[in-house]
């Protein structure tokens, strides 16, 4: 993400003819620069104030703003509702940016809700979910807080022990098994949302990474050849396999030419900590230096329909004409991180069901203990730390 003390500003609304459109302005300075756009007295929009009035001569529009760690990015914020022209919004867009604002990228105002504590890692996943599901309001944009309020039920019922027709133990169990569908409703949803680590696939050239690269991707995509240095730009597609999206990307060959050289160079300063490398070698010859002991490592000793070679120990023979070992790569490329959202989501199904087993039991101490450990999971803000950016990437801009 770019600089995160700056201040950002973006359309929030989507772009198209409307009653009224909403531009965003976040970071610090946003109330000053609006009251200087409007004519504003100086400290009229400090705190969480509303001011109506024409801004820079563009629109006569309705300003609301929003005080540190109150507003939705964390941050000092001015909410602009304005006529719902696009015109009108890209002129205010510009009279901003004009006025030291910087157009936001896509995801921003969410990545900085996040870093402030905001909003936890599970909650960026759960909008990401709902976003892909095209779900507008009504969805469960903060599941921790759901978490949160459901702990401090079980705590009040075994704090405040009164005479009910129906058992604590039942109202906790009916409490908990609720929220263990919405977490396992949750959990699938941000299956089908979650973009898993980036997948390069690479080795010396003519080891058949284009073949696999297709193979993978169900239609040729890059051109298949027996000519040294045939991928450079290589290709980069986002799969669906298992249900799960991942991002795959051809490269070009170690041991080509120059240009091989220069495409790797810009393949070996793409990769993150977390992407994953598939290594092919027909000849199971050792990963580069560059990748070998940094990344998560599939080798592959390639074209085994070909020949007869020797397959090393820890290598995997695959043929992408006759399919052998392409379970196994697919495997390799959905697994789930330990990291990620969904592990998470899956961890906390685990310990719920642990809880309502505590509750059939009557020990609703126990359950209490173990929601508590299911809450601080959910606010573990560096557990899918790689996961949130890769959501983020996939946000629009006034998000």
């Amino acid at each position: 993400m770019e600089n995160q003390s700056d201040l950002i500003a973006a359309l929030a609304t989507p772009e198209a003819v409307s009653a009224l459109s909403l531009v965003r302005l976040s970071g610090k300075g946003a109330s000053a620069t609006v009251e200087r756009l409007m004519n504003l007295k100086p400290g009229k929009l400090t705190g969480k104030k509303r001011a109506v009035g024409d801004l820079a001569g563009i629109d006569y529009l309705v300003a609301i703003s929003w005080p540190q760690g109150k507003s939705y990015t964390g941050e000092e914020m001015v909410d602009l509702m304005c006529h719902g022209s696009p015109g009108t919004a890209r002129r205010i867009l510009e009279e901003l940016e004009k006025s030291g604002a910087r157009m936001a990228i896509a995801g921003e105002f969410t990545h900085r809700a996040w870093i402030n504590g905001k909003l936890t890692s599970l909650d960026v996943l759960t909008l990401a979910a709902e976003y892909k599901e095209n779900k507008h309001g009504g969805g469960r944009e903060n599941y921790s807080a759901e978490l949160l309020e459901i702990t401090s039920e079980i705590e009040g019922l075994i704090e405040f022990n009164e005479d009910h027709e129906v058992s604590e133990e039942e109202k906790i169990e009916k409490l908990l098994k609720e929220l263990l569908k919405n977490t396992h409703d949750l959990a699938i949803k941000v299956k089908r949302a979650e973009i898993l680590p980036r997948v390069f696939i690479m080795g010396p050239v003519n080891a058949g990474k284009s073949t696999l690269f297709n193979k993978l991707y169900g239609k040729e995509t890059v051109v298949v050849s027996s000519i040294p240095g045939t991928t450079r730009d290589g290709a980069t597609r986002i799969v669906s396999l298992r249900g799960r999206n991942v991002e795959i990307s051809d490269s070009a060959g170690y041991g080509g030419e120059i240009l091989d050289g220069k495409a790797l160079e810009i393949v070996r300063g793409a990769i993150r900590k977390s992407d994953r490398i598939v290594w092919m070698d027909p000849d199971c010859g050792s990963e580069e230096t560059s990748v070998s002991g940094k990344h998560e490592i599939l080798c592959i000793c390639s074209m085994s329909d070909r020949k007869e070679t020797r397959v090393k120990e820890g290598w995997l023979p695959v043929s992408s004409v006759t399919g052998q070992g392409i379970e196994k790569v697919i495997e390799f490329i959905t697994a789930t991180e330990k990291a990620s959202s969904s592990w998470q989501l899956e961890r906390i199904e685990e310990l719920l069901g642990q809880a309502i087993a505590a509750t059939e039991s009557k020990d609703i101490a126990l359950a209490a203990e173990i929601v508590k450990e299911v809450l601080r999971e959910a606010e573990e803000q560096e557990k899918c730390g790689d996961a949130v950016e890769r959501a983020l990437e996939r946000f629009c801009v006034g998000k």
